[in-house]
């Protein structure tokens, strides 16, 4: 058992029980990632592509892995905050803050127009069980629709506000991610129970999805890719959030100074930690996600339903009602509602986290004031709220759109910023708990493979490759 002293400095457990009882970050972010790319991007392209893309879910799922680890292990082992590690990359620097910096900033508040989808995808869900469209009965049915849609995205909006100003969301937060997973093994036993109907999957639908093929519509299925690459499992852009969680789990400061006896090994231990956590963060995604694309494939793709609208989760619940009939409807919506609310609060946490990592970083505030950190969390978390309602609301009718979008852009310019910044930190990491070279060799084929099936995708889509 992981013994603590007096300066906080404590070994890594050992052990089944106690290793799984200091997971949490990877579950976490896994609670948080699995939501508009697996239960939109994810069924969106299984119901316009079918089984053809299932190699690239299974790829942008896995592959992330060693990148995960090791922008955690850089961070752990030199207790830096995210933008602190990326602050030595060389190269021009504005108000004393690394390119790579402003150059994550930028591409972080971009995507963010998918918080706006979700924000939406979730009012749509709400506006499905509970519509309030008769409070709008001068005008027509579809306006009245989309009115109802944006009461409800203003009081989801809302919502999260309460829950994060206050700090009730902790509360929450296991019985939310409790919920979510709950609602992922009810997808994989559709999945399970789809093969005693008219929709089972054979072998030739697998081996079909494995060919690394495009299909018949190469452009589209390429931009699917790069949305999928960046979207699914731990999203490019998330790869830099998880070691915030990492660090707020306590172990950077479990390491004690470098300099002290032991330290190689409590660090070597924190590491194996880490290594375990993203595993089952990877593994747990990588099922979720696989079960929601063959399902997609299988019910949504074989129909020729394409949801779509503001009634796009609703539309999904054929995924459910295919296997377990229609009573089922109810149950994939409260679900997905779970599954998308916990998304979107990951999200508002996120932003508090980078946002003021940021604003400490250019000199805007003290990083070792623990209440302007908290100040500067809960004022972002607002404004972070306010904007993605604002922008859901002035384009309300496609929030599937906006979600797609956001990925596509994280696929193409934040993945392959973080995997540049993290390339770099990897090998800068105290020498004395570097990654091994086995380790290195499939961390940089890790980067090779999710570079080369980005600018693939991207000259496919440009039709620059026929």
């Amino acid at each position: 058992m992981a013994e603590t002293n007096e300066h906080g400095v404590k070994s890594a457990p050992r052990g089944f029980l106690p290793v799984m009882g200091a997971l949490g970050p990877g579950i976490v972010l896994a609670g948080g990632v699995v939501g508009s790319g697996e239960l939109i991007n994810t069924p969106i392209q299984a119901a316009k592509f079918g089984f053809v893309l299932l190699w690239a879910v299974i790829i942008a799922c896995l592959i992330k892995y060693f990148l995960q680890v090791e922008i955690a292990r850089h961070c752990v082992v030199h207790n830096r905050s995210v933008f602190e590690a990326m602050n030595i990359v060389p190269g021009p620097r504005l108000r004393g803050t690394s390119w790579a910096v402003w150059a994550f900033i930028l591409a972080w508040a971009v995507v963010q127009v998918g918080s706006a989808g979700t924000v939406g995808a979730i009012a749509g869900v709400i506006h499905g069980l509970v519509p309030v469209s008769t409070w709008f009965p001068a005008i027509d049915a579809e306006l009245a629709n989309i009115r109802s849609v944006q009461v409800w995205a203003v009081l989801v909006a809302g919502a999260g506000l309460l829950l994060m100003w206050r700090g009730l969301y902790n509360h929450f937060e296991k019985i939310i991610i409790t919920l979510v997973l709950g609602f992922s093994v009810t997808v994989l036993l559709g999945l399970v129970m789809l093969q005693g109907t008219d929709f089972a999957i054979k072998s030739s639908d697998i081996s079909e999805g494995m060919t690394f093929s495009l299909g018949d519509d190469t452009r589209a299925a390429a931009y699917a890719v790069i949305a999928l690459m960046g979207g699914l499992g731990v999203s490019g852009i998330e790869l830099l959030v998880y070691p915030y969680w990492i660090r707020e789990k306590g172990y950077a400061e479990f390491l004690g100074d470098p300099n002290s006896p032991g330290w190689s090994d409590r660090a070597r231990g924190w590491i194996r930690i880490i290594k375990i956590d993203a595993a089952a963060a990877t593994i747990l995604a990588t099922v979720i996600t696989a079960a929601f694309f063959l399902l997609g494939c299988a019910i949504l793709h074989r129909q020729g339903i394409e949801p779509e609208g503001i009634g796009v989760v609703d539309k999904m619940s054929a995924i459910f009602t295919g296997t377990y009939g229609n009573w089922s409807r109810g149950l994939f919506l409260a679900g997905a509602f779970c599954t998308l609310f916990s998304t979107l609060l990951h999200a508002t946490a996120a932003n508090a986290r980078i946002f003021t990592d940021f604003f400490a970083s250019i000199g805007k505030i003290d990083r070792q004031n623990p209440r302007s950190i908290n100040l500067s969390h809960r004022i972002v978390q607002a404004l972070f709220l306010l904007i993605v309602m604002t922008t859901f609301i002035y384009v309300p009718s496609q929030p599937e759109q906006l979600v797609l979008l956001s990925q596509y852009l994280i696929g193409l310019v934040g993945t392959p910023i973080a995997i540049i910044v993290i390339l770099f930190l990897a090998f800068q990491t105290d020498r004395r708990v570097r990654m091994n070279r086995l380790t290195a060799l499939l961390f940089v084929v890790s980067v090779v493979v999710i570079l080369f099936c980005v600018g693939a995708g991207f000259t496919f889509q440009q039709g620059w490759i026929q």
